[in-house]
């Protein structure tokens, strides 16, 4: 029975773990709240008055600074700028702030406010950023506890969100609820109409990931035959047994139905025959023995933590006498017939210690081998994805996990107090998919608002940090001999959005300011359009028309004309995003990490986009024909240039 269970197998399964969950990583969803059009279909604050706000809700806005200042005193504490930035934050004045509760000073605020919103890079860092929606937060519920016509700002704030829903309704897209996410900030923020803040959020604050993973593609980093021979010598009932064991079976993945986790087997499904004789005195025992073992080890996954329950192991042994041999010269009959019944009294006790035996020597493999790589797959979990995530103020509000017995499902949902996240439900998983993810135009847009809104982005340090990925710049994001090095500042808002339409997507860039060299440039909207089409080689995606540059709120071929500066930026720009949005990008298939490669590559069977802002993508297993995948690249921007835009995205760390 030794060596039963190697290394190999549980490596595996730590890769797994580690790599395909982040990276690939049905929950019980959250109970479905009103439809859209429901919402819409009857007034939307449905009754509610305005209620002054209390001193209580002052000096809760002040706690809630107070909070916020924490984790950036951490991180200035240990920051080389720190000092720095106390001083440009005007420190002291923010923590008066902070410390005044009722007392505080509305003008003030909105003063500190300022200074974090300014577009300085650095401010787009989590800490900094929640302390900028603190300071939001207290200015408002300072100045409506002292407006006399905060009534009246309620009462506008609620016909605005009542258009807003009922304009969303009618056009099932996302563009006219595009208030929504603010205005229900501002009335929790003033402590106003949280009834109708909360019906509101049920219809527009629903999941905007999803994803869901084959139990047969994770697998395939585990599930391998067992096949081995190993000697056999120990004592047994004060026998020295000697011999040979060979086991056969199978180490494998199980996916356990669950609905608040994900909870996965891992087990060993064998059998051992062995082949011994035991010599004691003139006998000598042949003995064909047969140990069924069935083990197995449970790690459990949720939006927290990884953990583990000990191994369970269940081992039966079964033995049979292949021969009695009797070394004496004189009453070999006799000693082999009391052999023989001595043997049959005492089978049930030896195979009962050989079954513990068994049992013991298994479970102590499965917790000696696992051990390790559970542990440094739970380490991993927070270090490789919930602390980056969480370092880029990226981590989903809501992350849960379940499995059925044939799949693994994460739901997610990232929306600020101020987004809002999909209104509908996805379209359907492609049924012959065995990796598929679903996400809502929401969950790209708010990730890239809070990554890259207000900051400014140079050709130096996107050079870097494909350098620090081992990566290569694409040619796109690179610059010809005759042209200067370029930086762009995004807008504050929608600095990058994804715009989904039925088998239709489009990209759009925001940047409030442009430099190519020691030129300096405005605002411009930057748009590129694709239709989801079958290709000769798979789903490809088809630029739709040219690729549009235009100022914030410029309407092609009407009465306001270009600018010479806005002309001359808009040239430069053409030239470098014709490269970004290819006229034809084919998606390639999707190779895998590490142990998960050979799996790979799985070509692309579902890519379906919906007006209501939902894009559905689905693998299926890699073509029999295709050869052995290569492992995905570790980091770095991808090398097609349409993904290269969103790519960059990704690769900005903050």
């Amino acid at each position: 029975m030794r060596g039963m269970c190697k290394r190999r197998w549980i490596d595996r399964f730590a890769v797994l773990v580690i790599v395909g969950l982040p990276a690939c990583c049905m929950p019980v969803i959250p109970a479905a709240g009103a439809d859209l059009a429901e919402l819409a279909a009857r007034p939307v604050a449905d009754g509610e008055a305005f209620v002054p706000v209390s001193p209580a809700r002052l000096d809760t806005a002040a706690g809630r600074l107070r909070a916020a200042l924490g984790p950036l005193d951490a991180l200035l504490l240990r920051s080389p700028s720190g000092a720095d930035w106390r001083r440009y934050l005007d420190w002291p004045a923010l923590q008066a702030q902070a410390s005044a509760g009722q007392k505080a000073d509305g003008a003030e605020l909105r003063r500190l406010q300022s200074l974090l919103d300014a577009g300085e890079n650095g401010l787009e860092m989590p800490q900094f950023a929640a302390v900028r929606r603190a300071v939001a937060g207290f200015a408002e519920a300072v100045e409506a506890a002292r407006n006399p016509d905060a009534a009246a700002v309620f009462g506008q704030r609620l016909d605005k969100l009542a258009a807003a829903v009922a304009a969303g309704a009618a056009a099932g897209s996302l563009e006219p609820l595009d208030s929504v996410g603010p205005l229900l900030a501002r009335l929790e923020e003033t402590g106003q109409g949280a009834a109708t803040v909360a019906r509101v959020r049920t219809a527009v604050n629903r999941p905007n990931m999803f994803l869901e993973v084959d139990e047969s593609l994770l697998g395939a980093a585990v599930n391998r035959a067992v096949n081995e021979v190993a000697p056999v010598n120990e004592n047994l009932l004060g026998t020295r047994v000697r011999g040979t064991g060979h086991t056969t079976g199978i180490v494998f993945l199980d996916f356990v139905p669950a609905v608040d986790r994900a909870v996965i087997d891992l087990k060993l499904d064998a059998t051992n025959h062995s082949r011994t004789r035991g010599s004691q005195g003139p006998v000598t025992v042949h003995t064909l023995g047969t140990t069924k073992v069935d083990a197995r080890k449970r790690i459990m996954i949720d939006g927290d933590r990884v953990s583990t329950e000990p191994a369970q192991v269940h081992a039966s042994t079964d033995t049979r006498t292949a021969g009695i041999g009797v070394n004496a010269r004189f009453g070999r009959r006799l000693i082999r017939k009391i052999a023989s019944r001595k043997i049959t009294e005492m089978r049930p006790q030896a195979e009962a210690i050989s079954s513990a035996k068994a049992r013991q020597r298994v479970r102590g493999q499965f917790e000696e081998q696992t051990g390790s790589a559970i542990a440094k797959a739970a380490s991993d979990y927070q270090s490789r994805f919930r602390r980056p995530l969480a370092d880029r103020g990226w981590f989903p509000e809501l992350l849960a996990m379940n499995t059925s017995e044939s799949r693994l499902s994460v739901v997610a949902r990232k929306a600020l107090a101020d987004q809002i996240a999909a209104f509908s439900v996805p379209p359907p998983v492609d049924a012959d998919a065995i990796l598929a993810a679903r996400v809502h135009e929401t969950a790209v847009n708010n990730v890239a608002e809070i990554t890259l809104g207000g900051r400014t982005i140079t050709q130096e340090f996107v050079e870097e940090q494909i350098r620090k990925n081992n990566g290569s710049l694409p040619e796109a994001l690179g610059n010809d001999a005759d042209q200067k090095p370029w930086s762009i500042t995004f807008a504050k808002r929608k600095p990058v959005q994804l715009d989904a339409d039925d088998n239709r997507v489009k990209v759009t860039v925001r940047g409030s300011r442009f430099t190519s060299g020691d030129r300096e440039f405005p605002a411009m909207d930057i748009w590129a359009a694709y239709k989801i089409e079958p290709g000769p080689s798979g789903i490809r995606l088809v630029r739709d028309g040219d690729v549009q540059i235009y100022p914030p709120g410029f309407v092609p071929g009407g009465a306001e004309k270009l600018t010479v500066s806005e002309t001359s930026l808009r040239r430069i720009l053409q030239k470098r995003f014709n490269k970004v949005f290819e006229e034809v990008a084919v998606v390639e298939p999707l190779r895998l990490p590490e142990q998960l490669a050979h799996a790979g590559p799985l070509p692309m069977e579902q890519l379906v986009a919906r007006k209501d802002g939902w894009v559905a993508v689905g693998w299926r297993k890699k073509d029999p024909s295709a050869p052995a995948g290569r492992p995905a690249p570790a980091g770095g921007i991808v090398a097609t240039s349409f993904d290269a835009l969103l790519g960059m995205i990704v690769a900005v760390e903050p």
